[in-house]
């Protein structure tokens, strides 16, 4: 199931306060099928977070409005392992519970990487992702380096993306650089396929510590996740934010290594990629009804689209159904049809044909 946040700003708050709280919602989570996991308290910042699991965000707000009248309902919906990022700020654990040190809330910015490894369509038969060691080898060293420079790995349930968090500009500019170095070096040397992956990177930023930084830190990651997936292969994406507040983009070897959108062009791909996102599973959905919902002709969509992601409309809509249906397929929850109507394509042939040309074979030949 979903796992949502919901978190309170409540001045004066303690650690027994969210205690006699939290019982109150355990006594009643079997009621609305639901799961309390796990709370946080910060009493200096007078803020407390709960972790729970749901069906929908429904019954997290019902629950909540039985126990805690008195008390505004903030409930989100975290992406996998979200939660993860709070708990690594220097936390004491006490039971169930864990309370922020003071100090802790006098960070700023973080900085946040999404990155893709992936193979290159050369499959004639089949993908067994069990045993696909080149991509296991090159999700293990990333790993490596990220951990390296203090990048905190958050896990994922939505996508394949290795998702992390940095605290330093200067350690996730010393990763990306590292990753990119190390991963051009070791797949253009390789002559036996245990590098043969290709890679591609998106860096945001989130201001925590405002009654917000749950909101804002979805926000990122969703951000990182799109300027991954517009990059070309070997590509570093960030945009015009992040280096208005790092000197570290204004050298000019920086710029020679990571590719920069300005504002415009973020705001275009965020349009861009909220109407994909609504609009993908129509079977009607084409670059003509897109060119309508974000407001510009045609021509100039075919020429925004491709100046800024290298590829036409109609292909930017085809692989981003084609990476929905290759995870769907890993989920092993709906068969081949199934999942071609869930990504808006009812013709299972052509939906074979399109997947076949993106990733090198057909989908009933991807062995999970």
């Amino acid at each position: 199931m979903p796992l949502y946040m919901d978190y309170h700003v409540v001045p004066g708050i303690t650690m027994e306060d969210a205690k006699k709280a939290h019982l109150k919602d355990l006594a009643m989570q079997a009621k609305y099928n639901v799961k309390y996991l796990q709370y946080w308290v910060n009493e200096e910042a007078g803020m407390v977070f709960y972790l729970i699991e749901g069906p929908d965000v429904e019954s997290c707000i019902a629950i909540h409005r039985e126990t805690n009248s008195n008390t505004k309902c903030n409930i989100i919906e975290v992406h996998g392992g979200l939660y993860s990022t709070f708990t690594t700020l220097a936390q004491s654990f006490e039971q169930e519970m864990v309370l922020n040190k003071p100090e802790q809330n006098k960070l700023h910015y973080q900085y946040i990487l999404a990155l893709d490894i992936f193979i290159p369509n050369i499959f004639h038969r089949e993908i067994n992702f069990n045993k696909l060691q080149p991509l296991q080898k090159s999700k293990e060293k990333a790993v490596e380096f990220i951990t390296s420079y203090q990048g905190i790995i958050i896990p994922q349930m939505h996508n394949d993306s290795i998702i992390a968090t940095f605290y330093s500009p200067k350690s996730i500019l010393k990763c990306v650089k590292t990753i990119k170095k190390e991963f051009s070096k070791n797949i253009k040397k390789n002559k036996n396929h245990d590098w043969n992956s290709n890679f591609k990177m998106g860096i945001s930023i989130v201001q925590p510590g405002t009654e917000k930084e749950l909101e804002l830190l979805n926000k990122a990651i969703e951000q990182s996740y799109r300027l991954c997936k517009i990059a070309n292969n070997g590509e570093i994406i960030t945009s015009i934010t992040v280096c208005k507040l790092n000197l570290f983009c204004n050298k000019k070897i920086e710029k020679n290594t990571i590719k920069i959108l300005n504002e415009s062009e973020q705001d275009f791909i965020n349009h861009l990629f909220n109407v994909v996102e609504g609009n993908y599973s129509d079977e009607n959905f084409n670059v003509k009804i897109l060119s309508q919902k974000i407001g510009v002709s045609r021509p100039h969509l075919y020429r925004k689209i491709r100046n800024i992601t290298g590829v036409s409309p109609n292909k930017f809509i085809r692989d981003f159904r084609m990476n929905k249906a290759m995870f769907l397929i890993k989920q092993k929850k709906k068969n081949i049809t199934e999942i071609a109507l869930d990504v808006g394509m009812n013709n299972p042939s052509y939906f074979a044909k399109c997947f076949q040309h993106k990733y090198g074979i057909l989908p009933s030949r991807v062995a999970i």
